[in-house]
């Protein structure tokens, strides 16, 4: 039989996500973001975990998002020199710049060097500011020291330090926000036998020092967490739910089923099969509980609507007192998710494609006269691919409707 929460055969109404109190600072509904960098922006990391949850979690919000990178070691002077025809022309009305993990050319600490990087970040600081955007400056992220063969330098981290102290003072004279990505990561990086905080290369980050990075700008803009809670009572077979709709079929003695209507979507961090990876800082930006009560054994397992996935070992005591949905496969295998970040994805992949390509065949490698104008329509396309993605996702819900099946023993995968 069918038992709806509460003792009326009624399901619950949504509680909208987004109310007149509920209003980020830092980023505004009509806001024109850009994320501009070197390769810590592109292919987007740290932003594009921001623009997710912004999407997700003021679903009214038509703030547009741009990840402008280089892919490369490139310096400071190079967003210099690209500044008014990659930057200035979007018009932006948020900027964070993430530069410094070139500028030091990969050698040891040098005052010339030094000089002459910090006075370049100025004058893109200033530049910035002059447009009228609000600036947010991310020093760059310790390197993984004892990556040798890629940086012959010992020292390179006491390089990104300087840079990263010198960077951080001219941002505060200019009146931009500081997020201090160096000192969270330096600390972790000490002593650390392999690269946790970056990738093979030593210096380009991974996805748990994007997330602290996201997370700092998170913070900086006082954004409120997704916060949902769902409450089962096993013996009585009732539910309820602070979001959304909720329907709970109790199957048979050892399994229940939870129908979810208009639930709120937990956000992108990471690959799609680690959708919200619960140890990244991030994490505490998403919060869906579960919690379940009155339990009739010690292990259990939840599964998805995706039969094809193992079903995830969770324990009374996980449940008793509260498992984050958000973390693992139930929701994040639901059609709604993975279409909504599918489009994100791709929208930032076409705008991504269009950059590197025409830097790479158009600008770095001019090719003959006869290609010159198939290569400019190849990027015109990507661009508007990238422009009709915006609109689709604008449109989009950022709800789910899916289904989780809790069933007493254990035989899940545990992940």
């Amino acid at each position: 039989m069918r038992v709806f929460a509460g003792t009326v055969a009624a399901v619950l109404v949504w509680t909208p996500m987004i109310r007149a109190a509920d209003v980020p600072v830092g980023i505004g509904d009509n806001d024109r973001v850009v994320f501009y960098g070197d390769k810590t922006v592109d292919p987007p990391g740290f932003g594009f975990m921001v623009e997710s949850f912004v999407r997700v979690r003021y679903p009214e919000s038509k703030a547009r998002y741009w990840h402008i990178g280089t892919r490369d070691f490139d310096t400071t002077e190079v967003a210099n020199a690209r500044f008014d025809e990659k930057l200035a022309t979007l018009k932006p009305t948020v900027v964070v710049l993430s530069w410094g993990i070139g500028d030091g050319e990969m050698k040891k600490p040098s005052d010339e060097r030094l000089a002459k990087a910090t006075s370049a970040f100025e004058t893109l600081v200033s530049r910035c500011v002059k447009l009228g955007a609000k600036v947010y400056v991310l020093t760059p992220p310790c390197p993984t020291v004892s990556k040798k063969n890629i940086l012959s330098i010992n020292d390179y981290d006491v390089t990104l330090l300087k840079i990263a102290e010198a960077y951080a003072r001219v941002a505060a004279e200019k009146g931009a926000t500081v997020l201090d990505w160096y000192a969270a990561t330096a600390p972790l990086q000490k002593g650390l036998a392999g690269p946790t905080l970056t990738e093979k290369d030593g210096l380009y980050p991974s996805p748990k020092s994007d997330a602290m990075a996201a997370k700092m700008i998170l913070d900086a803009w006082t954004l409120k967490p997704i916060d949902a809670r769902i409450d089962v009572d096993w013996s009585a077979g009732t539910a309820s739910s602070t979001q959304g709709q909720i329907e709970l079929t109790k199957i048979d003695a050892a399994t229940m089923l939870l129908e979810l209507t208009d639930f709120p979507m937990p956000y992108y961090s990471g690959k799609r099969k680690a959708a919200f990876n619960p140890e990244l800082a991030v994490a505490v930006y998403c919060r869906m509980m579960l919690h379940v009560e009155n339990l009739p054994g010690k292990a259990f397992t939840l599964a998805g609507p995706n039969k094809r996935r193992t079903p995830i070992a969770v324990s009374a005591k996980e449940l008793t007192d509260g498992y984050n949905l958000a973390v693992r496969s139930p929701l994040t295998q639901a059609a709604d998710f993975t279409d909504f970040f599918d489009r994100v994805q791709k929208k930032n992949e076409a705008f991504s494609i269009a950059e590197q390509f025409e830097k790479r065949y158009l600008r770095d490698h001019p090719p003959e006269p006869e290609l010159v104008e198939s290569y400019k329509t190849y990027i015109l396309s990507r661009r508007q691919l990238h422009e009709g993605m915006v609109k689709i996702i604008e449109r989009k819900p950022r709800t789910l409707t899916t289904s989780i099946i809790i069933r007493s023993g254990a035989s899940g995968s545990g992940r």
